[in-house]
C-alpha cells in the first residue's frame, strides 16, 4: 500500500448535512487523502464530492447519492451485477488509489463484488482472493462454487488456516498459518490477458473488523500484486 499512499488526494465535500461530512472523514480520512468541507450555501442540491490531486488540480465530481455503493452497500452476486443497470464503475474509477480507512466486512463484501463482476463480465482469467480465514471462504461458497465451474475463469483463494470444504474441488485453496494472510482481505484480477481490466482491492485488518486499504485499475499495481502472490505462495 506504500506506492498508493504516496499518491495524495483531496475529497471536497460539497454539502450542508454535516453527519455526510462526518462519514467521509471515517471511511477516508487517511494518509493519502484531505477530506474537506464546503457548504452548498444557497445551491438546492443534495451534495456533491470533487477530487483534486496533489497539486489541487480537479480531477472530476460525482453526487454524494453515487457514494450509496460504498458507504451504504447492497450486497449482490456478481453475475446479477453484471446484468443490471447497476453501474458503480464511475465511483470506483472516481476513487481509485484512494486509501479507506474503515471500512467495515459489509462494505468489503460489496467492494469485492465490484472485481469479481468485471472478471464474471470479462469471462475469462485468473481471480485472486484471500478472506483471511476459512470460516470468511464458507460464506462465499455460492458464489465461489459457480466461479470455480467457469470454463474460463481460474480461481485461487488463499487463506490462514486449513480449510475443508467444498470449494477444493473447483478452485485452488492455498494455505499459510501465522502469516500475514490472516490479515489481509484481497480480490486481485489479472484482466482476462487485456491490461484495460486489471484491477483488485486490498485491505488489511488493523481493527477487529475495521479495514484500511485501497481499490486499483492500475494495471501495474496489480501485476506486482499478482506476482508477489505467486512468488511468495507458489500460485498457479
Amino acid at each position: 500500500m506504500e506506492t498508493v499512499d504516496q499518491r495524495r488526494k483531496t475529497l471536497e465535500i460539497h454539502t450542508d448535512e454535516e453527519s455526510v461530512v462526518a462519514e467521509f472523514r471515517q471511511q477516508f480520512d487517511t494518509r493519502n487523502v484531505d477530506v474537506t468541507h464546503r457548504p452548498l450555501g444557497a445551491i438546492d442540491e443534495t451534495g456533491f464530492v470533487i477530487v483534486r490531486d496533489s497539486d489541487g488540480e480537479f480531477q472530476g465530481a460525482l453526487g454524494i447519492d453515487q457514494f450509496e455503493a460504498v458507504l451504504s452497500p447492497e450486497i449482490h452476486p456478481p453475475w446479477e451485477l453484471a446484468e443490471t443497470e447497476l453501474d458503480s464503475e464511475d465511483l470506483f474509477s472516481f476513487l481509485e488509489n484512494t486509501l479507506f480507512s474503515s471500512y467495515d466486512r459489509r462494505q468489503m463484501v460489496a467492494t469485492s463484488r465490484e472485481i469479481e463482476e468485471r472478471a464474471w463480465r470479462v469471462g475469462t482469467g485468473q481471480l485472486y482472493t484471500g478472506f483471511q480465514r476459512p470460516a470468511a471462504l464458507r460464506d462465499q461458497t455460492d458464489v465461489y462454487e459457480r466461479f470455480g465451474e467457469h470454463d474460463s475463469i481460474t480461481v485461487t483463494v488463499f487463506l490462514d488456516g486449513e480449510y475443508e470444504g467444498p470449494l477444493t474441488d473447483v478452485v485452488t485453496v492455498i494455505t499459510d498459518t501465522g502469516g500475514e494472510l490472516g490479515a489481509f482481505w484481497l480480490v486481485v484480477y489479472d484482466g482476462g490477458g487485456s491490461e484495460k481490466h486489471r484491477c483488485a482491492v486490498v485491505a488489511e485488518e488493523r481493527d477487529p473488523g475495521q479495514y484500511y486499504g485501497f481499490w486499483t485499475y492500475d494495471p501495474a499495481i496489480v501485476g506486482d500484486l499478482i506476482a508477489y502472490l505467486e512468488t511468495t505462495y507458489d500460485g498457479p
